[in-house]
């Protein structure tokens, strides 16, 4: 278990402001896989903190 299970995912790259995000083949990928993101290399979190996410859809979140 790395100290990113227990985080949030980060939106945000915290290094260079990227959004982007990257998983090598996401859908065999386990839940524990890191997602990187996809300017720096960067960890933002694990590919369960962001089906989480996804899975609660919720639009209010965010001021865009």
């Amino acid at each position: 278990m790395t100290t990113l299970d227990n985080q949030k995912f980060q939106f945000v790259c915290d290094a260079c402001g990227s959004l982007t995000i990257k998983v090598a083949h996401p859908e065999q990928a386990p839940e524990t896989t890191i997602v990187e993101c996809g300017r720096c290399n960067s960890p933002r979190g694990t590919l369960a903190a962001l089906r989480h996410l996804a899975g609660q859809g919720r639009s209010d979140l965010f001021e865009f």
